[in-house]
Parts: C-alpha cells; structure tokens; sequence
C-alpha cells in the first residue's frame, strides 16, 4: 500500500517541525514588536527631562605602575 504526502509529511514529524518554526518566528517578531512599543514610550516619558551628562571617572594620575617597579633612571 502507498503511503499519501500527507501520511509521509507526518511519519518524518514535519507538520509539527514547521508549527514549531512558525510559531517561534511569530514569537520573534512579538518580541520586537514588544520592544519597540516599550522604547517609544519610555523615550515620550522622558522626552520632558533633558538627559544628565555621562562623563567617565578620570583615572588617577600615578595609579600604575607603582614607582618601586618604575625605571631608576
């Protein structure tokens, strides 16, 4: 007896390889929706408040290497 296209996609599991690509493509793409929905309301909530300037910490001026490791001369 031959098998159908259909019995054959699911003896080889396929079915459910594409429902759990598709659904992990969809899931993706919430994600980003997600994301892109929250940053555009965290950027109007602080759209009023002007941005604190991000400076880095100066290094100290001597920190390495110690002077007993330094040249002599």
């Amino acid at each position: 007896m031959e098998r159908g296209w259909l019995e054959t996609i699911q003896l080889l599991g396929l079915d459910v390889m594409v429902v759990a690509v598709l659904s992990m493509l969809v899931i993706d793409r919430l994600l980003a929706v997600s994301r892109s929905l929250a940053g555009s309301i965290r950027s109007r909530a602080s759209s009023g408040k002007r941005p604190a300037a991000v400076r880095a910490p100066a290094p100290p001026a001597d920190a390495w290497p110690p002077k007993q490791w330094r040249p002599s001369h």
